[in-house]
């Protein structure tokens, strides 16, 4: 509990999250690809919905620049100025409201979206650390019930750290005083409605623990299997591609394993994973059953993170507290390979090195640094390092897909498709992308012509409600 204690204060504390966990890039046997993600502008809509579970209004959401156009056509609603909020999760259904602790309509919808974590209900003009960011201006209903309102806010987004794709709209009873927490009196929730992408699909994976924060994700093509590890409890599930279904592959807890963070599968359809601050390298058989747990070097400061096979038969793993990367030959002997205390990258406090791949030619390692938004080549046989790129804020795992490397951003809630030159030495972003609404994703592996993305929920470890059922998210590659 110590280890698990200790990596949960590491992410939060920084709101970096986990892991750097790369997929497999192996193919998914007879699995369908996803439907292509759209390259029009975001647009999202909201069917919004009375308590009888009516259709009672629409709300139209469209990416313009750094900001929202919102337009809302509502009816059936008592004459004057009613409160208007995007609340965090995306459930129109009966649930706890916070302000009452009582069981109310659209309580499901949960509290205010606070991306900036206020804490403080404020006006629609407040910076987003000052206020909630689902603090919206308020809706006017004329004589005849109908209620209309269309503006620009910069407080929400369609993609990244503040997008709210996939949460609620919510409309109360009451006008917005702007100052009282957590609602602004605004009173009981009216009308209800899930913000969802226009003309986009993506297959959901859900799990079964309500605490699992799944951080890393493998894919096992023969076997038409995806694995993914617990960054709390260090327990491993394998999904079946094609129906769904979830079983416990590994339990944590045991054999040196208090959280899985990346993890990947080799040709022998052996599962490696990094345990972050146990310090271990685990190796697990088709069937589960340990092959061995390797121990880096003990250290009070450990944080072995992710891990790729690479050409020449080794392993490389990085860790992102202690700088220096290690390496595990084929007979499996662990060891230090390279001492990062010589080369360009400056460890700081927080998540440094975390995901890591290796290039198919077999002359490097791709690694990314987490606190600075740097990503890194090091050459396979001379050990030299230089920065391949920065500007990639929060990335976490990434993905080889030939020239094109995809970053998953965690606390952007976007992953970032690079394109790289001959050499892996320069890449530049081509390409973002919030799916439906990504939730503090981890990593991504490759099924065939699709992704497959852990939405690890990591900012949510050490406090905070998390959205139930955590979930793997498959989609058309892009």
């Amino acid at each position: 509990m110590q280890r698990i204690s200790r990596k949960r204060t590491l992410i939060t504390a920084a709101l970096l999250g986990g892991a750097a966990l790369t997929g497999t890039g192996l193919a998914g046997g007879a699995t369908q690809p996803m439907p292509a993600p759209a390259s029009t502008p975001l647009k999202a809509t909201a069917a919004l919905r009375d308590t009888a579970g009516q259709v009672r209004g629409t709300a139209t959401f469209e990416q313009q620049g750094g900001g929202v156009r919102v337009s809302v056509t509502v009816s059936g609603l008592t004459p004057g100025q009613h409160g208007m909020h995007v609340h965090e999760f995306g459930r129109c259904t009966p649930g706890v409201d916070p302000a009452t602790n009582t069981v109310v309509a659209f309580g499901g919808a949960g509290g205010h979206f606070d991306p900036g974590m206020s804490r403080n209900h404020d006006d629609p003009q407040a910076d987003n650390h000052a206020g909630h960011g689902g603090d919206l201006p308020m809706l006017t209903v004329g004589a005849d019930g109908t209620g209309r309102a269309t503006f620009t806010t910069a407080k929400v987004s369609l993609t990244g750290m503040n997008g709210v794709l996939n949460r609620s709209l919510v409309i109360h009873a009451q006008p917005d005083d702007y100052r009282s927490d957590p609602s602004g009196m605004t009173g009981a929730r009216e009308r209800c409605g899930v913000i969802t992408r226009d003309n986009f699909s993506v297959r959901d994976y859900p799990l079964p623990g309500p605490q699992d924060f799944p951080e890393g994700v493998a894919v096992d093509a023969a076997r038409g299997v995806a694995y993914t590890g617990s960054a709390a409890t260090g327990t491993i599930y394998a999904v079946n591609l094609n129906s769904g279904a979830v079983s416990t592959f590994a339990e944590g807890g045991g054999q040196g394993r208090a959280s899985a963070l990346g993890l990947k599968v080799d040709a022998q359809g052996r599962v490696w994973a990094a345990g972050g601050a146990s310090g271990t390298v685990s190796v697990l058989r088709p069937d589960g059953f340990p092959v061995a747990i390797l121990n880096t070097p003990k250290s009070p400061n450990a944080y072995v993170n992710d891990l790729t096979p690479a050409p020449d038969g080794n392993v490389y793993v990085t860790d992102s507290t202690r700088p220096v990367i290690f390496r595990v030959t084929p007979d499996l002997k662990l060891s230090a390979w390279l001492d990062l205390g010589g080369t360009p990258i400056r460890y700081a406090p927080g998540i440094n090195l975390n995901g890591i791949v290796a290039t198919p030619d077999g002359r490097a390692l791709l690694t990314m640094q987490l606190n600075t938004g740097d990503l890194w080549r090091i050459d396979l046989r001379t050990k030299a390092v230089r920065r391949v790129m920065t500007g990639l804020t929060r990335g976490d795992g990434l993905l080889l897909d030939g020239r094109t490397l995809y970053v998953v951003r965690n606390a952007e809630q976007v992953i970032t498709k690079v394109s790289l030159n001959a050499d892996w030495t320069a890449g530049q972003i081509v390409a973002e992308e919030p799916l439906a609404g990504l939730r503090f994703p981890t990593t991504l592996a490759a099924i065939g012509g699709d992704l497959i993305v852990a939405q690890g929920q990591l900012d949510k470890l050490q406090g905070g409600t998390p959205e139930t059922p955590f979930r793997l998210t498959r989609f058309r590659k892009f």
